[in-house]
């Protein structure tokens, strides 16, 4: 799904919770969001969901830089700065040179892998959050959504690496630096990966972070450095084809290290860990699951809305919300569909929480019923990152 476009009511009531936002952080526009036009676009809105999910550790920082630097300035490029490098990861196959890549290796260091991948991972729900969001309330769940995966430690620790690396030199942001939250504690942190001159001096030597599809993240620096010119910190990997013969395709790869595989037209979601071969040579329930939930979809009308349902859609369509109608549309033809397969399965266990369906006794695999969209796959592989199921879709 693109992005939205908001009606002018919309544009001009998000535009003023905004401009609220700002009145204790420097007033006006205090992110520049502005500059590019008098509304907030859709990379605008992501830039504003961030800020929301650094929350206090924005505020502090801004607390904190006022005597040193232009702390309104400052906190629009910091924010900036971590959106447009958090963009670079949502590509198929992220690299990051330059500065990024220096500041991919400042927050590996101080962060560690799993947490950065976590990050990038969160950082792709709020995007697509944002794109959607057409309140400055939903904007801040989005926020919200992201500090949870974010935690206080880590939003600080990028705002002091972003302030560090951000163009200026050490002898203009090192008061600023000191005065931060968890100054010293960054200093412990990044001494048992070589100390601040690993950090201020060798590590401007990087010239490349790649991340493979196998997982893997390289960290490549220049001959000169006393460091390998390559070291590879991976997650596991897993063969192309399963126990039963058939090859298996990888469709997406979550940066928690589980995945989303294709094999005879069948979606698997495979937790980290687990191995193409993990997959069934054959699966019989699931095949009837998948065959009833295609009939049940094509036997869909709107009649089976309900008319809590249709007052509902009625009432976003008067307001121009042609996308929120939809959504509505989409969520009730999901919920009857289960219903119409919990109705002819009712054999199997059932549940309102985690997995829809969960195997048979000794069966390692469950099954979650879904509509085909990317998003949506996208959505429960990241919800249920460490269960093992069979995605049967509609």
């Amino acid at each position: 799904m693109g992005p939205v476009r908001l009606e002018p009511q919309a544009e001009e009531e998000l535009r003023a919770r905004y401009e609220r936002f700002c009145t204790t952080r420097g007033g006006g526009d205090c992110l520049g969001l502005f500059e590019d036009g008098p509304y907030l676009r859709s990379d605008d809105r992501s830039t504003l969901a961030l800020a929301l999910a650094f929350g206090s550790v924005l505020d502090e920082t801004y607390a904190a830089l006022g005597r040193e630097l232009n702390p309104k300035a400052l906190i629009a490029s910091v924010v900036w700065t971590v959106g447009i490098y958090m963009g670079l990861w949502l590509l198929p196959e992220p690299v990051t040179k330059g500065a990024a890549a220096v500041l991919t290796v400042a927050l590996v260091a101080w962060l560690g892998i799993d947490t950065m991948w976590g990050l990038m991972d969160g950082w792709a729900e709020l995007v697509m959050k944002a794109r959607v969001a057409t309140t400055f309330d939903e904007l801040r769940e989005a926020g919200a959504g992201f500090a949870k995966v974010l935690g206080t430690d880590a939003a600080r620790a990028i705002i002091l690496a972003v302030t560090a690396l951000s163009g200026r030199t050490l002898r203009e942001v090192g008061p600023a630096l000191r005065s931060l939250p968890s100054f010293r504690l960054a200093q412990v942190q990044l001494a048992g990966q070589g100390g601040p001159a690993w950090m201020f001096v060798r590590v401007k030597q990087v010239q490349a972070v790649a991340a493979s599809t196998e997982g893997a993240l390289a960290v490549t620096v220049g001959p000169e450095v006393a460091l390998a010119s390559a070291m590879m910190m991976s997650r596991n990997s897993a063969a192309s084809a399963s126990s039963g013969g058939s090859p298996a395709t990888e469709v997406y790869r979550h940066h928690g290290g589980n995945r989303q595989v294709e094999r005879n037209g069948e979606r698997w979601h495979l937790p980290r860990g687990v191995s193409v071969n993990d997959l069934p040579a054959s699966d019989p329930l699931g095949d009837q699951l998948q065959a009833a939930a295609k009939e049940a979809a094509a036997s869909w009308s709107q009649e089976t809305y309900g008319p809590k349902v249709t007052a509902a859609i009625q009432r976003m369509l008067k307001r121009g919300l042609v996308h929120r109608a939809e959504l509505l549309e989409r969520q009730a033809r999901g919920r009857w569909v289960e219903e119409q397969l919990r109705l002819r399965f009712p054999h199997l266990k059932w549940n309102r929480s985690g997995v829809d369906v969960t195997g048979p006794s000794g069966q390692k695999y469950h099954y979650e019923i879904l509509s085909g969209t990317e998003s949506n796959f996208e959505i429960h592989g990241r919800r249920m990152a460490s269960t093992f199921f069979r995605m049967i879709f509609f």
